[in-house]
């Protein structure tokens, strides 16, 4: 049985990797829970599942989705790839302290996934990694500085035009 669960798991890496598409993956597995659920993780769980068939129905020409339904540590969590890497990931899932018990409670961040989603577009239609592209769309993980206005770009541009003069 243990091979059964681990097949697919490599099946869905494998199609993470060598797709030409972004990739959207969600899993989500109910049934792997300590705790009971707070009283809106049952509608965020299926808020999530309605979203991901959305999604991938408006987008499945262009992006590769998975749901990934086996065997799995997380609850509730989407994930996104391009080039076969993982870009970002949306976790909807924490444990919240009652006054007699932890609880799960499961979210439903719509915008987040939305954004995500549409950050992973960007790298459709592309031979390789972008650096420009992966730290424009990583959010500062891969600087640690986080967003730069615009303001920020023309003077950097405006330093490198001066230092090239002289």
């Amino acid at each position: 049985m243990a091979g059964a669960k681990q097949e697919p798991r490599g099946h869905i890496a494998h199609l993470s990797n060598s797709s030409h598409n972004p990739v959207v993956k969600l899993i989500c597995n109910r049934h792997n829970n300590k705790y009971s659920y707070t009283s809106n993780s049952d509608d965020n769980l299926l808020k999530n599942l309605e979203l991901f068939d959305k999604l991938s129905l408006r987008f499945n020409r262009r992006v590769l989705f998975i749901k990934d339904v086996i065997g799995s540590n997380e609850i509730c969590c989407w994930s996104f790839f391009g080039h076969g890497s993982k870009i970002s990931e949306v976790c909807c899932t924490s444990i919240v302290y009652g006054t007699d018990k932890k609880h799960t409670k499961v979210e439903f961040p719509e915008a987040r996934i939305f954004e995500e989603t549409l950050n992973v577009l960007l790298y459709e239609n592309r031979t390789g990694p972008d650096d420009d592209l992966m730290q424009a769309t990583r959010k500062g993980t891969v600087t640690g500085h986080g967003y730069h206005s615009d303001d920020d770009a023309d003077e950097k541009l405006d330093r490198e035009v001066r230092m090239r003069r002289k």
